[in-house]
């Protein structure tokens, strides 16, 4: 089973798997074939020996009556020929029931004693007859030689009545063996059924278990990894132990994930450095350009006073847009380590809210708050990053939703395999996410392509993932929202998170 799993290449291990199916398959047909080859064996061989035994038979049956005339023509004519023939005849007789003793069953044996007794005196009372032959026939029958052809009468009677039970004996047998016949049948046919059934089983459970193991696992395996590498974790290695090209190839596939670990690292410290050296100048832009605007420097023309106060603006977005960059630059790094404490979460919402009240007065958005009446309220968090966290993501809702439209912020909690969670949904009824989209859109920098004309740096939401997974929590997007809680039908997303209870 080693060398099947690490020494095997993939083909190799198709090809064991192909053998051991055509084995599988072949087997039963190689057991019945045998079973019925011997059965085959088994009953011409019996059906041949009763044929012999039969024919032995019906000419054992066929001398009795001969060996009466002879024996009569003896005792009463005395004739001498008559004595050697009867003596041939019994002679012929005797060997033959040599022959049926020796082929025929046990319980015959007493039949043929009783047969060669008789023909015994059969010999003697014709030996007898001879030596007291007189030399001239007498005229009328004697009464010794009426008693001597009552004799062999008799003698003859008694033997044709014994090769009647002999007979008899060998039919039985015969019948016994045809039943004998019919149960090596049966055993063969149950045998085969028996085989068939074993084989259909381990087809049943092998073939799963082989796919399973050797080719569905690995690829599994491959895909899950796949699937975290995609989200952003690199260092979460494909544990395939085989060297067939499954584990090649998840060997190659740890081997991109190291680089591209040492790639993010690169970009993520190239952001944060360029972000930090950027500041400096931007820092002294920033006080030139509010210089500018004091009247001590000089007057300024309404053109002049316009471009300084776009100057101001650019400036402070591009400052936003740094601040950004070093804080997720920072919770990537871990560097800021999160501080947890309880705290009531429902206070967290209700100031994210307040704040962005004006911005939702001036869509007319109706923002309804809906946590559940048995909400456990402390949790173990970071107030400060959690509040930027949702606070990102209610800003995105409240900038793509339509005018006099609703955002609905839903809080319930979940058990799941004994752990409790805090489960966090804010629904829009905004353009929506593609589903090709749903796990980009966390992606620093990402926008979704129907909205990009929006205003934005597209790392609101990469900010908060980076929040959440801190957290231990998780989050994602559901677009478009289930109906039981969506705020408009067939339109806008729900953006979904948990937070463990514990810390």
């Amino acid at each position: 089973m080693n060398l099947l799993k690490n020494g095997l290449s993939l083909s190799n291990k198709l090809f064991f798997g192909y053998l051991i199916l055509s084995a599988i398959m072949i087997l039963p047909c190689v057991v019945s074939i045998y079973y019925l080859s011997e059965l085959e064996r088994f009953a011409t061989s019996i059906s041949k020996h009763d044929l012999e035994l039969s024919k032995t038979i019906e000419h054992l049956k066929a001398i009795p009556p001969s060996m009466e005339g002879e024996g009569r023509r003896l005792v009463t004519l005395y004739k001498e020929n008559a004595y050697h023939s009867l003596m041939s005849l019994i002679q012929e007789f005797k060997d033959n029931l040599i022959s049926v003793q020796r082929d025929g069953p046990k319980e015959i044996i007493p039949i043929v004693h009783d047969i060669e007794l008789n023909l015994d005196k059969l010999e003697k009372l014709a030996g007898n007859a001879k030596a007291s032959s007189p030399k001239s026939r007498p005229s009328e029958i004697t009464p010794i030689e009426a008693k001597r052809e009552e004799e062999v009468k008799a003698l003859i009677s008694s033997i044709m009545t014994e090769l009647h039970d002999l007979e008899k004996g060998v039919q039985q047998t015969t019948s016994l063996r045809s039943s004998t016949i019919s149960s090596r049948s049966s055993q063969a046919r149950e045998m085969t059924i028996f085989v068939l059934a074993g084989a259909f089983i381990f087809f049943v459970l092998f073939t799963p278990l082989f796919l399973y193991k050797f080719i569905k696992r690995p690829i599994d395996h491959l895909r899950h990894g796949t699937e975290i590498v995609g989200q952003g974790h690199f260092d979460q290695p494909i544990t395939i132990e085989s060297r067939d090209e499954l584990g090649k190839l998840a060997k190659a596939f740890n081997n991109m994930a190291v680089r591209l670990k040492e790639l993010d690292k690169l970009k993520s410290d190239f952001i944060g450095m360029a972000s930090h050296e950027l500041k400096t100048p931007l820092t002294a832009m920033m006080e030139a350009a509010k210089l500018l605007s004091e009247p001590r420097v000089g007057e300024l023309n309404e053109d002049q006073r316009r471009l300084v106060n776009i100057l101001n603006d650019s400036m402070k977005r591009f400052q936003g847009l740094i601040d950004k960059l070093l804080r997720l630059s920072r919770l990537k790094a871990r560097i800021e380590a999160i501080k947890k404490r309880p705290l009531d979460i429902t206070r967290v919402f209700s100031k994210i809210i307040q704040i962005l009240k004006p911005m939702a007065l001036e869509k007319d958005l109706d923002v309804e708050f809906v946590p559940v009446s048995d909400l456990k309220k402390n949790i173990p968090v970071d107030e400060e990053r959690l509040f930027r966290a949702f606070m990102n993501i209610l800003h995105n809702a409240i900038k793509f939703s339509p005018e006099n439209g609703k955002i609905k912020i839903v809080l319930d909690h979940i058990d799941k395999n004994g752990n409790e969670w805090l489960k966090i949904g804010i629904i829009d009824a905004g353009p929506g996410v593609n589903k090709l989209e749903t796990e980009k859109i966390f992606d620093k920098f990402y926008q979704i392509q129907t909205i990009r004309k929006k205003d934005g740096s597209g790392l609101g939401l990469a900010i908060a993932r980076e929040i959440i997974l801190a957290h231990g929590g998780k989050i994602w997007v559901e677009s478009p929202p289930p109906e039981n809680i969506a705020v408009s039908p067939e339109k806008g997303a729900a953006f979904w998170s948990v937070l463990p209870y514990s810390s």
